[in-house]
């Protein structure tokens, strides 16, 4: 029969050998799903406040970031929720928040977030564009 014609009488096959067998599908499916996990943006900053009336000051930065060719964004409430401003950061996947408030200003300082490692870095507001693409350089190469 057939069987006994492929394995032998014995039932054992002649030829030995190892293979894998790997669910192509089965990766691309996983590969896919991890993808869309991952959400990256085209915006690099996004200028945060947690204080009323720095709509003016934010819009400054912003300004300053667009000048200076760093693709930025802020959220174009009056007073938004310094919490509010985080999660959009997080859930459009952009990398850092540039946070400013009253101290900020009177010190001429901003806070230079990481939102991924979610640790801060105060600055001098005359390093900002150097830090900021330190910062960016940084996060990409990692």
């Amino acid at each position: 029969s057939g069987i006994n014609a492929e394995y032998g009488s014995s039932g054992i096959n002649a030829e030995y050998g190892v293979g894998v067998s790997i669910g192509i599908e089965r990766l691309f499916s996983i590969m896919e799903r991890r993808m869309k996990d991952v959400k990256t943006s085209v915006v690099k900053v996004l200028v945060v406040s947690g204080q009323k009336g720095l709509m003016k000051e934010r819009m400054k930065l912003l300004n300053l970031l667009w000048k200076a060719d760093i693709s930025a964004e802020m959220l174009y409430k009056a007073n938004p929720k310094l919490l509010s401003q985080f999660q959009h950061a997080e859930n459009e996947g952009i990398p850092l928040c540039l946070v400013i408030g009253e101290s900020e200003l009177e010190q001429g300082v901003v806070k230079l977030r990481n939102n991924h490692e979610r640790e801060e870095k105060t600055i001098a507001r005359d390093d900002l564009v150097a830090e900021t693409r330190k910062l960016l350089a940084e996060l990409e190469s990692s």
